[in-house]
């Protein structure tokens, strides 16, 4: 089971899916995983969910984890290059998202997520309200809104 600490989501055109890569820049922590739209729609509802919790929590400094780092890169916007090289280099196996547990942790504010795929867990990930804001804003910066009907804005809370 892989640790996530980077997280970069790209728009797949030809697979008309959304590309999650966990430790891009990893030869041995690196995990890929394929986003369909039908996945993100069951997503939402629960992300909106966490988002409101942490938004409703006290700001708690308790939990830091420094190392985390979001790229997104979408049809459209370009904000956030990526090395293009090292992603195509170090392309290992793409697996379909079949499920994300997600557990708040209520004491010190924070999420886990579950990642799984081939219907075994293949990665976790331990964040904070700050982190898990960022990932989940990288992963609709990359979502081809108009053609998946999903509003840019949509877990704006």
């Amino acid at each position: 089971m892989v640790l996530a600490q980077k997280f970069t989501f790209e728009y797949s055109r030809v697979e008309d899916r959304l590309k999650m890569l966990i430790n891009y820049d990893s030869a041995t922590e690196r995990i890929d995983f394929f986003i369909t739209r039908a996945m993100l729609f069951k997503l939402i509802p629960v992300i909106e969910k966490l988002l409101i919790k942490f938004a409703e929590a006290p700001v708690q400094r308790d939990y830091e984890r420094k190392n985390l780092h979001v790229n997104s890169q979408s049809s459209s916007a370009v904000a956030h290059q990526t090395d293009r090289a090292t992603l195509e280099l170090l392309q290992q196996q793409l697996f379909l998202l079949e499920k994300v547990d997600f557990t708040w942790h209520a004491k010190n504010r924070s999420v886990t997520l579950l990642f799984y795929a081939k219907g075994a867990l293949q990665c976790k990930a331990r964040l904070n309200g700050e982190h898990f804001s960022m990932v989940m804003q990288g992963m609709m910066q990359a979502v081809p809104h108009t053609s998946w009907g999903i509003a840019p804005n949509i877990l704006e809370i």
